[in-house]
């Protein structure tokens, strides 16, 4: 059985870093905010994983990009995701030999599967995250690309049916509904993921506090949730929550820091 995650997503765009509601976003502040009000190694020690996403609305500049997610990655030694316009295998592999240890895909997955079949034939599966955006209306549950601008011609469950045999090691699904509000994540969204669709799963969208965390992670068919919310879980409040969810005994991933950075410092030589 897989251990339950908890992620934490950093919003980026040019040059800051972004608080976002229903995907309309707010500049908060750039690197030094970010390592001045989050003690960047020590959260190392209560999440399992960081995700680091570009959602420039502007051009995408993958090497100001590039500059921030080195800087995050040197005090972390826990597995990184960066995403955001990654279109082509030359992106994916800078991304990859620069500090992330997995990309999450979102656009391409509607387009031209060869970058994704290469991205996986190059470094592995594992190393690709499938992003979908999604919102609710009229009963409807629609998936969109581009930062959530453009709608897709597939509903929610289909879209997983069609994407489930592509070479990717599990799915981050992001409620655009409840993006940014603190008030908790979408989890009837479960009962639409078919059971025919076996990847791992990271619920995303409206985590504001502990309960929210755990009311996803205990949900059959969620193997991970992430909260994006910079305001809530400021300074020691990503700690409280896994302190918390050890207390609740839920299984989570052990790591041992020192060893995890030597083998990072000697795939990064």
């Amino acid at each position: 059985m897989l251990k339950k995650r908890l992620i934490f997503t950093l919003l980026y765009a040019d040059g800051f870093f972004m608080q976002s509601r229903n995907f309309n976003i707010q500049k908060v502040g750039d690197i030094n905010w970010l390592k001045k009000n989050y003690n960047l190694k020590n959260i190392s020690n209560y999440i399992d994983e960081l995700i680091v996403l570009d959602i420039s609305r502007k051009e995408k500049n993958i090497d100001n990009f590039i500059y921030n997610l080195k800087k995050i990655s040197n005090d972390f030694f826990i597995p990184i995701t960066a995403g955001g316009g990654v279109d082509t295998f030359n992106k994916a592999s800078k991304l990859l030999r620069n500090g992330a240890d997995k990309i999450l895909v979102n656009t391409i997955l509607t387009k031209d599967h060869k970058v994704i079949n290469q991205i996986a034939e190059t470094y592995g599966s594992q190393s690709i995250i499938g992003g979908i955006d999604y919102r609710c209306f009229n009963n409807k549950i629609d998936c969109f690309v581009n930062n959530g601008s453009e709608l897709i011609n597939k509903n929610f469950s289909d879209y997983l049916k069609k994407i489930k045999n592509l070479p990717i090691g599990e799915i981050y699904i992001n409620s655009i509904d409840q993006d940014g509000t603190g008030m908790g994540l979408d989890l009837n969204i479960v009962k639409k993921i078919p059971k025919e669709f076996f990847k791992p799963v990271i619920l995303s969208g409206g985590c504001g506090n502990f309960t929210h965390i755990k009311e996803g992670l205990e949900k059959k068919g969620i193997n991970a949730v992430s909260t994006a919310n910079l305001f809530n879980f400021i300074n020691n409040g990503l700690e409280t929550v896994r302190i918390k969810l050890l207390k609740d005994n839920f299984r989570l991933p052990e790591w041992n820091s020192n060893s995890i950075k030597q083998l990072k410092d000697i795939f990064n030589k």
